[in-house]
C-alpha cells in the first residue's frame, strides 16, 4: 500500500517515522512534515528552550553531523569503503537517511492547498497516516487518501484535545497520560470517531520530554495494527467521541509554565537526551 506519513520535523516524529517505516517494510512510504507545531507567535523562554530539545538539537545539529562524519574515518579522511546510506549497525535512521534509502521527503506549510496539496496529491497515499503533524487537515487534503486518514494525538480523547496534552495532564496531577488512535474526517480538531485508546501511567519523576516520548510506542503499534487491517481489507471498527466529556487545550501560557515549575517538573532530562542521541550512531562515530 502506498502511505504518506504527516508529521513534524521533531525528534518525536522520527521516532515515530522509524517506528512505522520498520515495522512496514512491505508499504511505500512518503513523509510530509511541517516545521513546528501551531503559529509563529512568541512563546515563552521555556517553551522556546524546550523546542531547541525537541527539534534544533536533533535535526539541525546531531543529524547534520551525523551525514558529515558518516562518510569520514577516524582521522578524518574519506573511507570509500562506507556506503552512501546510513551505516547499518545505527538502530535509528536520520531523516536523510531514510532519504537516501528511497522515502521520498518534504516540508510543506500549508497541507490544504497549493505545494502542499500538490505534494500530497503526487504521493497518490492509499493511506495517510498523521502523527505530530503541524497543520489542521481540511476537504481538499482529507479527500486525496482512498483509505481515508488516521491519526495519533498524543492525548487521552475526548479530554485532551489539543496541544501539549501531556503538559497539561501533569500540571493537572493526572494519573494517567497517553495517545489516542483515531480517524480524521473533518477539519475538527482532533474530534474523530476512536479506533483506540493507549493510556500509560505517569511518571512524576521523569521529565515533561521523557513522559511525552514514551505516550506514543503503544499507539504506534495500533496504528501499525490498523494500517495491516486496513492492507488486507479488514473494517476498521471506530467510535464516534463523547462530546459531553471533550476539554480542549491550547499552547501554555506563561503562568500555567510557572505553576509546572513550581510543583517540581522538570522539562528535559539531560543524561536521557544523551542516551536518545547515541541510539543514532554508527559504531565508531566520532563526534
Amino acid at each position: 500500500m502506498r502511505i504518506t506519513l504527516l508529521c513534524n520535523l521533531d525528534i518525536a516524529s522520527n521516532l515515530a517515522a522509524n517506528q512505522l517505516i520498520n515495522a512496514l517494510p512491505e508499504h511505500q512510504f512518503s513523509i510530509l512534515m511541517t516545521s513546528q507545531v501551531g503559529g509563529n507567535n512568541k512563546r515563552p523562554d521555556a517553551l522556546e528552550a524546550l523546542s531547541f530539545y525537541e527539534n534544533a538539537l536533533f535535526t539541525q545539529i546531531l543529524f547534520p553531523a551525523l551525514e558529515c562524519n558518516k562518510g569520514t574515518n577516524k582521522q578524518g579522511h574519506l573511507d570509500s569503503s562506507i556506503e552512501s546510506s546510513q551505516n547499518k549497525d545505527a538502530p535509528l535512521l536520520t531523516f536523510d537517511a531514510m532519504k537516501q534509502r528511497g522515502i521520498d521527503i518534504h516540508i510543506v506549510s500549508n497541507i490544504n492547498e497549493g505545494n502542499g496539496l500538490e505534494r500530497l496529491t503526487a504521493s497518490n497515499p492509499e493511506l495517510v497516516l498523521s502523527v505530530r503533524f503541524g497543520r489542521i487537515l481540511k476537504e481538499p487534503a482529507l479527500n486525496v487518501p482512498q483509505n481515508g486518514v488516521l491519526n495519533l494525538h498524543s492525548g487521552l480523547l475526548p479530554q485532551y484535545r489539543g496541544i501539549m496534552a501531556t503538559f497539561w495532564s501533569m500540571l493537572k496531577g493526572e494519573p494517567q497520560i497517553g495517545c489516542t488512535l483515531h480517524r480524521i474526517q473533518d477539519a475538527g480538531i482532533d474530534t474523530g470517531d476512536i479506533v483506540s485508546i493507549h493510556p500509560i501511567v505517569t511518571d512524576y519523576d521523569k521529565s515533561y520530554f521523557d513522559n511525552m516520548l514514551a505516550i506514543y510506542p503503544q499507539g504506534l503499534e495500533a496504528m501499525i495494527d490498523a494500517v495491516k487491517r486496513i492492507a488486507d481489507g479488514k473494517q476498521l471498527d471506530a467510535l464516534s467521541q463523547d462530546m459531553s466529556q471533550a476539554g480542549y487545550f491550547t499552547m501554555p501560557d506563561q503562568a500555567s509554565i510557572t505553576l509546572f515549575e513550581q510543583k517540581g517538573y522538570r522539562w528535559v532530562n539531560h543524561d536521557k537526551l544523551i542516551m536518545l542521541a547515541k541510539r543514532f550512531m554508527p559504531n565508531g562515530v566520532v563526534m
